[in-house]
């Protein structure tokens, strides 16, 4: 025999000792497979416990069991094991115990669908998808169905072959394995399945003999349930007589159940016809749901409802009675009624925001031609002057109510705002003056007379600003000399309580009953008949509740009625609430660019601004203004916001890419929702609201000039 043959034999023998170790091997596997069927032990730990022998009587260095999860639809590692646990002072091993397997889940997922075994020799040479954040990657693995239920996956830090008996091999002990779990997972189903029938069996042994308690039970909890349910409910037999009623439809009809027990159910109805009628369609099998139907208590009280009408069917589905639901919906009609006035006052603000511009314009123009003519006057007839500061005055308080109602929807003022500070006798004063034509004027005309008399605390101040404490008091004089068709007294008087100012209209007058005092804040509610709004006491109302404040009436019918508003105080110190006339102070020569389509209020600006000594280009169309702005100069640019075609954002921009540092100023209507918002990124370096009075056009022109 020669040397090729025999080493041609000695490989062979090797074959044959390395297949009949591996046999012994596998017959091992098997052997401890096999102890642990009478275990009886559950699913969890047989895998536990095979993982563990694979690692005990192989090579691998970690293996891991996966079971396909029929909810969820995927394969869930339920056991894993590596080589490291056996060693309780193994160190830093090569495969870390708490690392999960790093094969990407397509890999186990391929092999579980298609049942065809995975073995790969060497990654380095045949690389397998791993996971992006996977920590160790073996170098050889093996992974192989178990059946229908699940993956073994085995993996080793060193490269192997896999001869074609190796294959069959595993491939035999993971269908040995597979088995193995198959029937540890029927024998836990069965388990399962077993508990799960002695658990019903002792429940359905349990219910039987507390059948008759439960009935019981039940019944008292119907009528636990009937009593709690906020509907009324009346149960009719099949002639449509009452048989039963919970708590609240005995409230309701504020009867007890016994006397009104097999009485028809039109006992409940305004028209007791339509009860009939109602019935007679719900005995056609009809379900009757009907909104706003008047029903009738014992006492004859009416109140609005929404019933339901419905037949009951018996276990034989013949018809055995109805069920009737009431549900009283008075204070849903209220809160109808409530947001119904809600949306008017919401109406009421989109109207007023969409006059505002326009009046203010109209406003503007009041004011500013009456300063001009204080400028004019000088020191001339004081009576006249006087009257000049009284239009004055009522032009600045008409456009504090336009800003007011721009703000409609806003939330209330800061208390703490500078402008919310008012000597109170000083605006009863005024508010004396201003309402002079009513009280004494058209009094004495119609044959009347009415006497003011004022009670009032020197320096009492109220933190609410002035304009609103005007119009409050305004409205509730008004009212008083309305009152007093005939003639009277009328005294506002004012004084200090603690931290609180308390202001009293009292009158001599018809007075209210309780009824009317009820209603006189709500808004459109009114007394004097068509052509008068109802709003008067509601928006003084609002007024004193936004500064925090409170305004209530005592009152009674031919005796009287007083108004007394409490508003939170702001201590004795001297105020400006009076009116400042216009100054002639001049701030300089310079040239001003004016731009408006309303030709009044230009025509106004410059006369305002020519007092002040500037030289002042206005323009009446906004495409002139825009040819001025190219070829002069100007030291400042004043331009009103809503024009046709071209508008002040229009202006601004223009002016600001001609000469980037002149300062543009929007003179509009509409100010109230502009001031605050910071506009240089569109050219507007301030914005200031009409109408505009001399002195805060002059504040305005003093911050850039």
């Amino acid at each position: 025999m020669n040397g090729a043959a025999q080493e041609l034999l000695r490989v062979e023998f090797s074959n044959l000792r390395h297949q009949r170790e591996e046999m012994i091997a596998v017959l091992g596997m098997i052997q401890r497979f096999s102890q642990l069927v009478p275990a009886k032990t559950s699913l969890q730990e047989i895998c536990n416990h095979l993982v563990r022998i694979l690692i005990e009587l192989t090579d691998f260095e970690r293996s891991s069991i996966s079971l396909w999860d029929d909810k969820g639809g995927f394969l869930r590692l339920v056991s894993s094991f590596g080589f490291e646990g056996l060693l309780e002072d193994s160190g830093d091993p090569v495969y870390r115990w708490s690392e999960s397997h790093a094969f990407n889940d397509k890999v186990t997922r391929r092999v579980f669908d298609t049942r065809d075994a995975l073995f790969v020799e060497d990654m380095r040479r045949d690389p397998v998808p791993v996971k992006a954040d996977a920590v160790i990657l073996p170098v050889s693995l093996v992974c192989l169905p178990l059946l229908d239920v699940g993956v073994l996956l085995l993996s080793a830090g060193q490269p192997r072959q896999f001869s074609s008996q190796t294959r069959r091999n595993w491939m035999l002990v993971s269908d040995i394995i597979g088995h193995l779990i198959l029937g540890t997972s029927l024998n836990d189903r069965l388990n399962a399945a077993n508990h799960s029938l002695a658990v019903e069996v002792d429940r359905k042994t349990r219910a039987l003999e507390e059948k008759t308690r439960a009935m019981e039970a039940a019944n008292t909890f119907l009528e636990q349930v009937l009593d709690h349910t906020p509907q009324g409910i009346c149960i009719l037999d099949n002639e449509g007589k009452i048989d039963r009623i919970n708590a609240v439809m005995e409230r309701l009809l504020g009867k007890p159940v016994g006397e009104i027990r097999r009485r028809s159910a039109g006992i409940f109805f305004e028209d007791p016809e339509r009860c009939k009628e109602l019935l007679e369609k719900a005995r056609k099998g009809q379900r009757i749901r009907l909104n706003d139907v008047v029903l009738v208590n014992a006492a004859g009280c009416r109140y609005p409802t929404d019933i339901f009408l419905s037949p009951i069917e018996g276990d034989d589905s013949d018809r055995c009675g109805y069920l009737l639901m009431v549900e009283d919906i008075t204070e849903k009609k209220t809160f109808a009624d409530q947001l119904m006035r809600t949306e008017k006052l919401a109406a009421l603000g989109t109207m007023a925001g969409g006059v505002a511009h326009d009046f203010n314009n109209i406003l503007m123009t009041i004011l500013g031609n009456t300063q001009l003519l204080v400028q004019h006057l000088g020191s001339g007839d004081p009576e006249i002057g006087r009257r000049l500061q009284h239009i004055e005055q009522a032009v600045n308080d008409g456009a504090h109510i336009v800003r007011r109602l721009q703000k409609f929807t806003e939330k209330d003022r800061d208390p703490n705002a500078e402008e919310n500070l008012c000597d109170v006798s000083d605006a009863i004063k005024d508010v004396v003056e201003l309402t002079r034509p009513r009280w004494k004027n058209a009094a004495e005309k119609n044959g009347a007379k009415i006497e003011v008399r004022l009670e009032t605390q020197p320096r009492c101040r109220a933190a609410v600003h002035r304009s609103d404490l005007r119009e409050i008091l305004t409205n509730l004089v008004f009212n008083a000399i309305d009152a007093m068709p005939d003639g009277g007294e009328l005294v506002l008087s004012s004084r200090t309580e603690g931290d609180w100012v308390v202001i009293e209209v009292a009158d001599s007058g018809v007075g209210m009953d309780e009824e009317v005092q009820k209603r006189i804040f709500d808004p459109f509610y009114t007394t004097k008949g068509v052509g008068n709004s109802g709003l008067g006491l509601s928006v003084c109302w609002s007024l004193v509740k936004r500064y925090g404040g409170d305004l209530v009436v005592r009152s009674h019918p031919r005796r009287g009625t007083t108004f007394v508003i409490r508003l939170p105080g702001a201590g004795e110190a001297e105020t400006a609430c009076g009116i400042q006339s216009g100054s002639s102070r001049k701030i300089g020569g310079y040239r001003l660019l004016v731009v408006d389509d309303e030709k009044e209020i230009l025509d106004l600006l410059g006369d305002m601004l020519r007092l002040m000594g500037h030289k002042v280009t206005a323009a009446h169309d906004p495409g002139e203004a825009l040819s001025i702005l190219e070829r002069d100069h100007f030291d400042l640019v004043l331009t009103d916001l809503g024009m046709p075609v071209i508008s002040g954002w229009d202006i601004a921009r223009k002016s600001k890419e001609r000469l980037p540092q002149i300062p543009v100023v929007l003179v509009t209507g509409w100010g109230a929702q502009y001031e605050d918002e910071d506009l240089t990124g569109r050219g507007i370096d301030l914005v200031v609201s009409k109408p505009l009075s001399y002195q805060k056009l002059m504040g305005a022109l003093e911050k850039f000039l």
